[in-house]
């Protein structure tokens, strides 16, 4: 009863209008920054990465020079953005924003393909049955990267964003290899050994612009971090 006598005032809760309003304006930055990450993957996906064929040294099979590109190499950066969203505002505006990503992409081909910019799908981009392989891994990566996140997120810092971008490399490298063209063979094998180390690699050295970050890009009230 310490309140006898005390009026109080209504809490005030933001409509729908501005909920919507400011979901958009939380979505600008990790859109932009997925798309960007997909498009310089796909202009880097005829580059080859030279330096692939050292991996020999270790054993023969393990070879990259034929297929590593600086595409693939980059296309981790994926799961580091998503890294950064689910730390600020967690699991469901993360996969908002990988499903926004997705649709302004093939928004995109739809209207690069209407209006003649790519002729022929399947010369200029990839056979249609890679493309569907390359875009169901993908987004089951995603998926596999945001609940990872969201489910050791905490204490110590980098456990989440460790495992979060790990995992979900490794997810969209096996199901990306389990596409009915592909052969289990000695030589995919050796491939998916070369991208577990890619994939290691870059949830080990993106810990460094995380932790730099950590300040800037601090969780918001509700969602747990350190």
């Amino acid at each position: 009863m310490l309140d006898s006598g005390v009026d109080r005032v209504p809490i005030s809760r933001p409509g729908f209008v501005a909920r919507l309003i400011t979901t958009i304006v939380r979505l600008i930055v990790p859109v932009l920054a997925l798309s960007t990450a997909f498009l310089s993957a796909y202009f880097l996906r005829e580059m080859p990465v030279a330096e692939g064929r050292y991996l020999a040294i270790f054993d023969t099979r393990l070879d990259a020079s034929a297929w590593l590109t600086w595409g693939l190499v980059v296309l981790p950066g994926v799961f580091f953005i998503l890294n950064l969203t689910s730390r600020r505002y967690g699991p469901a505006l993360t996969l908002t924003a990988a499903l926004v990503a997705w649709v302004l992409i093939g928004g995109a081909l739809f209207w690069a393909l209407r209006d003649g910019i790519i002729v022929d799908f399947e010369r200029e981009i990839a056979p249609y049955p890679e493309a569907a392989a390359f875009a169901g891994a993908m987004a089951l990566a995603q998926l596999v990267n945001i609940l990872t996140f969201d489910w050791v997120r905490g204490i110590p810092w980098w456990k989440a964003p460790f495992l979060a971008a790990l995992i979900g490399g490794l997810a969209f490298s096996v199901a990306f290899s389990m596409r009915p063209t592909a052969s289990w063979d000695d030589a995919l094998i050796a491939r998916l050994i070369v991208e577990a180390g890619l994939y290691f690699s870059w949830a080990l050295l993106q810990l460094l612009p995380t932790g730099m970050l950590r300040r800037t890009i601090r969780p918001l009230s509700g969602f747990g971090g350190a």
